[in-house]
């Protein structure tokens, strides 16, 4: 959230419920961004693939 945002949320008064829902936007909005940022991290990092002929070792 940016300063500007906080800034307006300011000009309200505690008892105002204007200021409430903007702060309930604002982290809405900053856990949307950061699951956002979150899937691009997994699109480009590799996924561990599974090996397809696992097959169990004797023990020694």
């Amino acid at each position: 959230m940016t300063d500007e945002y906080f800034d307006e949320m300011r000009k309200y008064g505690h008892e105002d419920e204007m200021r409430y829902r903007m702060l309930m936007r604002g982290v809405k909005k900053l856990l949307e961004q950061r699951k956002r940022e979150k899937s691009k991290l997994f699109k480009v990092l590799p996924h561990r693939q599974r090996k397809k002929d696992l097959r169990v070792g004797k023990w020694s």
